[in-house]
């Protein structure tokens, strides 16, 4: 694959976007979150579509600079980390991405709230260190 620098710069944009979108729902209780359907649809989707960029991002990575082509998102993670793309703090918390993917991706028998609320958690968290991370990745 060919490194191209705007792809992953739109990419990283995206990415400003979706936190804005987070960002709005950071502090919904988990009661509204499970009894609002329109709320409930959007941060399951929201989550998906950041999941998409960062396994995304971190593929274009490998594959353009480190000729290097995973068999799955799981491996992504960790292809990144072996190659020093991300460090172990936000390997640490993008572990379980490419799993928690599929299962928004696929609906796999019912998609749990509980899981879904924490990684909506965990992703408010996490996102202004993927931002800066993949800022750096690219200079």
């Amino acid at each position: 694959m060919v490194y191209r620098r705007e792809s992953l710069l739109k990419r990283i944009e995206k990415l400003r976007e979706y936190r804005h979108d987070l960002q709005q729902l950071s502090g919904i209780p988990f009661e509204q979150y499970v009894k609002e359907k329109n709320v409930k649809y959007s941060t399951e989707r929201l989550l998906f579509l950041i999941s998409e960029n960062i396994l995304d991002f971190l593929d274009h990575i490998l594959s353009s600079r480190f000729e290097i082509v995973s068999d799955s998102y799981e491996d992504i993670i960790e292809n990144a980390k072996k190659k020093d793309v991300i460090d172990d703090v936000l390997y640490s918390q993008l572990r379980g991405l490419g799993g928690f993917r599929n299962i928004l991706a696929h609906a796999y028998l019912q998609i749990s709230d509980e899981e879904v609320y924490r990684n909506l958690e965990k992703m408010l968290q996490s996102i202004d260190s993927i931002i800066d991370a993949f800022e750096k990745v690219i200079e």
